[in-house]
């Protein structure tokens, strides 16, 4: 079998077709299409951040304001638990009878001096 010779017109064909040649502007435009597809990719994250932008913008100032509760929160627990720690010193003090009996003192004087007040 000779497939040169059942072929010979088919080769004589394609040796005679139009070689195909690049334009001499290939490159530019090849160039010019890559830089158009990361413009698309920039304009694409740029166009869901300013179409999102009050979404964003209320989000941020939530979770600003979560941010500052919780902290205040932390603040007047620990707070809290200061003043229970002062409380129980306090209390367990072998002081605390004497200031408990100061005080009634204090109320008594303060209720004699009225009562002398409207004798008078």
């Amino acid at each position: 079998m000779n497939t040169e010779e059942e072929h010979d017109d088919l080769w004589e064909l394609l040796g005679k077709a139009r070689q195909p040649a690049p334009s001499p502007f290939f490159s530019r435009n090849v160039l010019r299409e890559v830089r158009g597809l990361q413009q698309e990719r920039r304009s694409v994250w740029a166009g869901f951040f300013f179409r999102w932008q009050p979404l964003t913008a209320t989000v941020c100032v939530a979770a600003l304001i979560a941010g500052s509760w919780v902290a205040s929160n932390r603040r007047q627990a620990e707070e809290r638990q200061q003043l229970l720690v002062m409380a129980e010193k306090v209390y367990t003090s072998p002081d605390y009878g004497v200031i408990k009996d100061l005080d009634e003192l204090l109320d008594s004087e303060k209720n004699s001096a009225w009562l002398s007040a409207d004798v008078n």
